[in-house]
């Protein structure tokens, strides 16, 4: 089985260039917070936030933005760098965020759903591939459940995503208040 290593990256320390440089690729500006957000959440060691480096064999491999909140685990970017996708490296990261064990090593609330959001099916091919990757992983798509990324930026759009999760929601509606509220500051 692949192992991840999880790095937080915290308080004085600084995001590596390399892994600023796959966030920016990897997510449309419209799906991504403001670079300088992440390194202020980094730099005041934000309780509910957490950048992770992920490495295998001492090799640094992607990144996971991560976030603790009541009641679920919500993954709000993960990436592989494009060059080593296709060698579990992603199902071994999301395996391992699914494991209790590992979440509460990594400071992370065990046995709650492990959530994200992900482009509709029918946006790209690339993106109804994604969802059939976070299948394989043990997620659920939340298809009859409306949903919109907020904007990230203001006067940003909003995006149409669809939900998965790893258990069912409580109560859905709650949650995307929670983590509209917390995540997003709407």
């Amino acid at each position: 089985m692949t192992e991840i290593e999880f790095t937080r990256i915290q308080g004085a320390e600084t995001i590596p260039a390399q892994l600023e440089e796959l966030y920016l690729g990897a997510f449309p500006e419209e799906e991504r917070r403001p670079l300088e957000q992440i390194r202020q959440r980094v730099a005041m060691s934000d309780p509910f936030f957490y950048f992770f480096a992920l490495s295998h064999n001492g090799e640094t491999v992607g990144f996971a933005t991560v976030w603790r909140l009541p009641g679920a685990t919500y993954v709000e970017h993960f990436a592989i760098y494009p060059a080593l996708r296709g060698k579990s490296l992603g199902s071994a990261t999301v395996k391992a965020l699914l494991d209790d064990k590992v979440r509460s090593s990594l400071g992370l609330v065990p046995s709650t759903p492990l959530v994200l959001e992900v482009e509709l099916p029918e946006s790209s091919p690339q993106a109804a591939r994604r969802i059939a990757f976070y299948e394989r992983c043990g997620l659920t798509a939340m298809e009859d459940f409306p949903y919109y990324q907020p904007p990230y930026r203001e006067g940003g759009p909003q995006v149409p995503m669809m939900l998965m999760s790893s258990q069912p929601l409580d109560n859905a509606t709650s949650f995307v208040i929670l983590l509209h509220t917390i995540v997003y500051n709407q």
